[in-house]
């Protein structure tokens, strides 16, 4: 079941618009057993075409409805590994603007690939040499020639992420087999989707090349062994967890400082305070838990007992659409200030705003406003979305309701440390150390 990659990638393209309408108007006025923990260094990465990235987010919510396959409203159904000084291994990965978070990783004999994780999907595709290179502009392509431990397989692989003008963007391609290289780790006969067929300028703009999934396996497609179980199963990992410390940057300057880090089996307490909260999950597949509470200054509830699931994949924080309006409301947003798919508010508001308060398994994790505004430049953006337009059931072909449903993407997980437990099947959550 794929999520919303399409919605970061499309969002470089709305950050582009708005900042030259920005520009514009400024020049106008002038219990397991222990074993060190590999640790995936995240680094921002800064590219020409930064003020391309905020536009996308007007397409994140249609990417969202496809990955949650929910009904169509109109029917169409090396960098290199490099050695830390305590002799963990960092894979420099990049921040795409707080939009994208993505790390190297190798397949077969010596081929490197930028990949974007995903918590809310659990295959891992790469572009394939068979892909037309007007399709994979800017990509890196894999060769299963250039592999001694490649192994043939070839059933079809098909994957949908979005529509976008009543158009499928659907991804096709077929299964192979190879070596698995992830922080220095190396995964063994991983199954894996070479793509062939893609959209004609879908990766454009794109800041990686593959997806890897960190979903749980009952939402693979194909039935395919998600590589994180691969690392369990080949006791390359100690126990079965990963953490995501994800650092954010809403100034809109890019460095190529850390951007923080994708943690690969126990957890690291250096990164967070305090003790971890854990929730379990309500429903396994996504990282899906139930949310006691969800209030907004000191008293407006916007929703109790809230079905949640946390998501890297996605950029903001999505809400029912009752909720966002509500949001909205109390924070002097309107309908006026949605541009190219988003909401926008002055910056000089931002310190007067309330804060949002989580009620997670009984301890309270609370958003400020510099945590849930995005801040590109000049630009302003809420950190608040709906999947619901109004105009569209938000169900999918087997009755399930998303109406309901809050997605926790990257404005919520910035401020945290969070651990992902694959064999409690629960989520673990601190505030992190800066």
């Amino acid at each position: 079941m794929p999520w919303n990659w399409m919605w970061n990638l499309l969002l470089l393209v709305s950050l582009l618009l708005l900042l030259q309408v920005s520009d514009s108007e400024e020049s106008r006025g002038r219990g397991r057993r222990r074993r060190r923990a590999h640790h995936v260094q995240l680094q921002r990465h800064d590219r020409d075409h930064r003020e391309k990235s905020l536009s996308s987010l007007q397409f994140e919510m249609i990417a969202l409805r496809s990955k949650l396959k929910l009904k169509s409203p109109s029917g169409i159904q090396r960098q290199g590994v490099t050695m830390g000084s305590s002799s963990t291994l960092n894979v420099p990965l990049g921040n795409a603007y707080n939009t994208e978070y993505y790390g190297t990783m190798q397949i077969g004999s010596k081929q490197t690939f930028k990949i974007l994780f995903d918590t809310a999907s659990s295959n891992l595709w790469i572009p394939s040499i068979q892909c037309p290179t007007d399709n994979c502009t800017r990509m890196q392509r894999y060769d299963s020639r250039q592999s001694s431990s490649f192994v043939a397989n070839g059933t079809h692989f098909e994957i949908q992420y979005a529509t976008r003008n009543n158009q499928p963007t659907i991804l096709k391609g077929f299964l192979s087999t190879d070596t698995v290289q992830i922080a220095g780790l190396s995964i063994r006969g991983q199954k894996f989707a070479e793509i062939t067929s893609l959209p004609p300028g879908v990766f454009d703009r794109a800041n990686f090349d593959g997806i890897l999934g960190l979903g749980f396996q009952n939402i693979a497609i194909g039935g395919v062994t998600p590589p994180f179980y691969k690392l369990i199963e080949q006791d390359l990992i100690s126990q079965p967890t990963f953490s995501l410390y994800l650092n954010r940057n809403n100034s809109g300057v890019i460095d190529n400082q850390s951007g923080g880090k994708l943690l690969l089996g126990p957890k690291d307490p250096t990164l967070y305070s305090g003790c971890l909260t854990y929730v379990p999950l309500s429903k396994v597949g996504y990282w899906q838990f139930t949310t006691t509470s969800i209030v907004l200054g000191q008293d407006n509830t916007l929703c109790t007992n809230c079905e949640s699931i946390i998501d890297v994949g996605t950029s903001l924080i999505v809400a029912p659409r009752a909720a966002l309006m509500k949001i909205n409301s109390l924070l002097g947003i309107t309908e006026a200030d949605k541009r190219d798919g988003v909401y926008t508010l002055s910056c000089s508001r931002v310190k007067g705003l309330p804060n949002m308060t989580f009620n997670i398994g009984r301890t309270d994790f609370v958003l400020t406003p510099s945590d849930y505004v995005v801040r590109y430049q000049t630009t302003c953006v809420s950190g608040f979305t709906s999947l619901d337009d109004g105009s569209s059931e938000l169900t999918d072909d087997s009755g399930n309701d998303y109406s309901s449903l809050w997605i926790f993407g990257d404005v919520f997980i910035g401020p945290f440390y969070i651990e992902f437990d694959v064999g409690y099947k629960r989520v673990g959550i601190a505030p992190k150390v800066q």
